[in-house]
């Protein structure tokens, strides 16, 4: 019985760590899709028509398989913190962030999401890492300073200073988002919260839209598209991610949110034609090499890892003549 419940257990961790790296992907694509988007509507229009799309896909689950589930009373404050930081204000912030510095600059500020994820968990859910996990967070988070120091000017970011303030503060409401909904996880299902956050996302980008005047306004070109497509990301994503945060204590998830800048300068890059250079390449190079170091459980096996990569095997472990 041990035997089944350890490989059941290894498989869930198998299929959250391929959860957080899909959704990380998929959430790099949303920072240029976005970017596009603006071109044509305002924060709170594109925004009501994103989480409609995403809400359209969830109420079907809601009024079904998840029918009979009530939030309890002394969880709804937690519930409101959750919706209220992602997505509500989160993407209020990240889309104007938008507004002033490239998808790629913005990912790459995002990269000090786990950075603040780990310390939340360490402080507030008595998270315990081995000092191994702290080396790979130091080794990513070197790799996003020269990636971000590497990116060069672009006419595509007006006013990059304060476009990467804005997503900081997006990164700080998002991280208060995965620790509140880290909470609420040993109650409800993880699909459950992600659906709740969507639909009380649409009503609130709705409210906003109204009450600046805007026009629930659908233009009629390649952008459609796009939203439809951020809509079913959306929701899909926030399953993902909130399965890999169920299944995996923040050590060991938090650190493929390093993967994130990577993947927005690429797609901007693809799609945007914004910069991308061999020095960027190797930044990309050694973030991998911290997420890898950060998944080691153990020092016996970091030591092995170490002494299997030849730079380091003849700097470090080099025999004594």
């Amino acid at each position: 019985m041990k035997y089944l419940l350890e490989k059941c257990k290894d498989k869930a961790d198998i299929f959250a760590y391929c959860s957080i790296s899909i959704a990380v992907l998929l959430y790099a694509t949303t920072l240029t899709a976005t970017k596009i988007c603006l071109n044509y509507y305002t924060t709170p229009q594109l925004m009501t028509l994103r989480l409609l799309v995403s809400s359209m896909l969830f109420l079907p689950f809601l009024l079904t398989i998840y029918k009979n589930i009530r939030i309890q009373k002394n969880d709804l404050w937690l519930v409101a913190l959750m919706v209220l930081c992602e997505p509500c204000l989160y993407f209020i912030f990240e889309t104007n962030a938008l507004k002033y510095t490239t998808s790629g600059q913005a990912g790459i500020v995002s990269s000090l999401e786990p950075v603040f994820l780990v310390i939340a968990a360490r402080i507030i859910l008595k998270e315990r890492f081995i000092k191994i996990v702290y080396l790979g967070l130091f080794i990513s988070i070197i790799g996003s300073v020269l990636l971000s120091v590497s990116s060069d000017a672009s006419e595509l970011a007006p006013n990059p200073l304060l476009g990467n303030f804005l997503e900081l503060i997006a990164i700080i409401l998002t991280d208060t988002c995965v620790i509140s909904t880290k909470y609420l996880m040993s109650k409800y299902p993880p699909f459950f919260l992600a659906g709740i956050a969507i639909l009380g996302g649409v009503l609130f980008f709705a409210m906003l839209n109204v009450y600046e005047g805007g026009a629930f306004k659908v233009v009629f070109n390649p952008s459609l598209f796009i939203i439809i497509y951020l809509g079913i990301l959306t929701i899909v994503s926030y399953a993902l991610y909130n399965f890999a945060i169920c299944t995996l204590p923040a050590s060991k998830f938090s650190p493929f949110l390093f993967a994130l800048p990577v993947g927005a300068v690429f797609f901007g890059w693809f799609f945007l034609g914004e910069t991308f250079n061999l020095r960027q390449f190797a930044s990309c190079l050694l973030i991998f090499l911290g997420i890898y170091i950060c998944q080691i459980n153990t020092k016996k096996k970091y030591v092995k890892t170490l002494k299997n990569l030849p730079i380091l095997n003849s700097m470090l472990f080099a025999e004594k003549k």
